[in-house]
């Protein structure tokens, strides 16, 4: 069987990571609990059983009689409301049509659909929200705290319409087989990785992106900044993760926290590997819930996306924040954007310099 999952997973991981608004004209959404049935790209299906294979198998939405409710999608809950003047999910990035046929409801976008079918079952109790509940807003009007100060300053990706053109390196779709060994091959740095701990451990270079939910991030909404990232591991299975930039070093980073890396991800070669409790972002703490990144899901090789929602201790100011990190020495080129400083990096690994302290200020 072909691995679709490049395209699938895009278009998924955007119903999942970004706010939405379920809207429907003559298409009225009941009091539900709905269940992903099959994804579908022209006549090509993944569904049953080969939807484990991609994480989509426990992807539902659940409806309400308010109007509102969320939806499901790797274990990520995302809120969404229902407003039936228009047929369309609308994102940040985009917009996504939906139809409601009998106890089905599709999602679709140009190219993929997503099947839901109306399950009579009781709807499962809503993942708890990713929230870093610690975070004190403190200095200047301006400023905020130390740590919005520093350069978590950042534009939130592509919008999905343009995302489905420049987001993967295959503009026709043309997906591996299964077993290909995801991660050995991307310009001057190959590597053929035999377990996740051989993918995971090391130095990691990237981008941070932000979008401001609320008037307090939207300062600092609109930018890109460099981000660092090293893994370090104690054995096979626990490590300590730590992301830092310019603004925060290594020394009083703007995240570390415990991890677990284990063989359960998309490519058992590649894992994926979680937040484990006792770590902190910001100033929040982060549990063994906050954290999840399985790169085999994705089509990009020595890449390491990790995606949450920060709220404030008050749960009043919000944002939603992606990492996109990939090995020191990557050459970046089969990802839709490079990090800002990639001149200053590329000499650096053209050299083959191990990643310094820090990247360079602005």
């Amino acid at each position: 069987m072909k691995n679709r999952i490049s395209r699938i997973t895009i278009f998924a991981l955007a119903l999942a990571a970004f706010a939405s608004v379920l809207a429907g004209c003559g298409n009225k959404v009941s009091e539900g609990y709905w269940i992903l049935k099959h994804v579908s790209e022209g006549e090509e299906t993944v569904k049953g059983d080969d939807l484990e294979d991609y994480g989509l198998d426990e992807a539902y939405i659940v409806t309400k009689k308010d109007g509102e409710g969320y939806a499901v999608l790797f274990g990520i809950p995302v809120d969404l409301e229902i407003d039936e003047d228009k047929s369309t999910i609308e994102f940040e990035t985009g917009k996504v049509d939906y139809e409601i046929s009998g106890s089905k409801l599709t999602l679709a976008d140009s190219n993929i659909s997503m099947v839901f079918e109306k399950s009579k079952d009781d709807a499962p109790k809503k993942p708890k929200e990713v929230a870093l509940a610690d975070y004190k807003k403190s200095g200047s009007e301006e400023g905020g705290s130390k740590k919005s100060e520093s350069s978590l300053e950042s534009e939130f990706g592509k919008k999905l319409s343009e995302g489905k053109d420049s987001a993967g390196k295959d503009d026709e779709w043309d997906f591996g087989d299964d077993d290909e060994d995801t991660g050995s091959d991307s310009g001057p740095y190959k590597l053929s990785y035999s377990n996740p701990r051989e993918y995971f451990e090391g130095d990691w270079y990237g981008w941070m992106t932000i979008n401001a939910r609320t008037d307090f991030w939207k300062q600092i909404d609109g930018e890109v900044y460099d981000a660092m990232c090293r893994v370090e591991m104690d054995d096979d299975t626990f490590g300590t993760l730590t992301i830092w930039d310019a603004g925060m070093p290594y020394s009083d980073p703007m995240a570390r926290m415990p991890i677990i890396v284990s063989d359960k991800g998309s490519n058992p070669k590649i894992g994926m590997i979680q937040s484990d409790a006792g770590g902190y972002f910001l100033d929040g703490e982060v549990t063994n819930t906050t954290w999840a990144s399985d790169p085999g899901a994705l089509d990009w090789s020595n890449y390491m996306m990790i995606a949450a929602t920060y709220t404030d201790g008050e749960g009043v100011d919000a944002m939603d924040y992606v990492f996109h990190f990939k090995k020191w020495g990557d050459d970046w080129s089969d990802f839709y954007q490079k990090p800002p400083h990639f001149d200053w990096y590329k000499k650096l690994i053209d050299a083959g310099e191990p990643m310094p302290d820090a990247p360079p200020e602005d």
